[in-house]
């Protein structure tokens, strides 16, 4: 059994776009780390198994894609039935029409909605269209948190507690992860988060 670990996410402002996408796999271990719900946020959670591992998913605050309406226990089966992360190339995000030879995994329950576990993120998506319409949140995969977590760097001492959503000031340095184009990592307050290098958002903390 895998090492457990509790992830959450902070919603990303991004703009909608239909990418080029080249299906690759990336490692099955990964803990996913989600939003669910409103722009409240909703208290649910799951336990990853199969070929992602044993993990701990948390939900916390608003999701990429809430007004799209998918129903919680949708999001909960996604997170519930875990699949092979895959990497598309280019930018992916809500709108974004996944093409044919991409796997779309269906959902037990509901025909509208199946779901895949892409570029670090799950993505609900319309069966019909092929169509993204909503993330509830990101995949942290297991090597990235142990990396973090085994090769601590100087630590940044800041005002208050640093919860999932923090964003790291620009003047925080980040360290890389090795070949993980999603993730960097700094110690605050003497703890390891791992951040999200576009947001500059913590995703998860030790």
């Amino acid at each position: 059994m895998k090492n457990i670990l509790l992830a959450t996410v902070a919603v990303l402002s991004l703009g909608a776009m239909t990418p080029a996408f080249a299906q690759t796999t990336t490692d099955a271990n990964a803990a996913v780390g989600a939003t669910a719900g409103g722009t409240g946020g909703a208290a649910l959670g799951f336990v990853l198994g199969g070929p992602i591992g044993a993990v701990v998913g948390g939900f916390a605050g608003a999701t990429l894609g809430a007004e799209a309406g998918v129903a919680a226990t949708t999001v909960e089966y996604a997170g519930t039935h875990p699949v092979e992360p895959i990497y598309i190339d280019g930018s992916v995000d809500i709108g974004a029409t996944l093409p044919a030879d991409v796997t779309i995994h269906p959902v037990e329950g509901d025909a509208q909605y199946g779901y895949v576990y892409a570029n670090d993120r799950v993505w609900i998506v319309d069966m019909q269209s092929r169509a993204l319409v909503q993330s509830p949140g990101y995949l942290v995969p297991q090597a990235t948190a142990d990396f973090v977590v085994n090769n601590p760097v100087g630590t940044v001492n800041v005002n208050g507690d640093i919860v999932v959503g923090y964003q790291v000031p620009a003047d925080v340095q980040l360290t890389a992860v090795p070949d993980d184009r999603t993730y960097s990592y700094a110690y605050i307050n003497d703890r390891p988060v791992l951040v999200e290098n576009s947001s500059r958002a913590v995703v998860w903390i030790k």
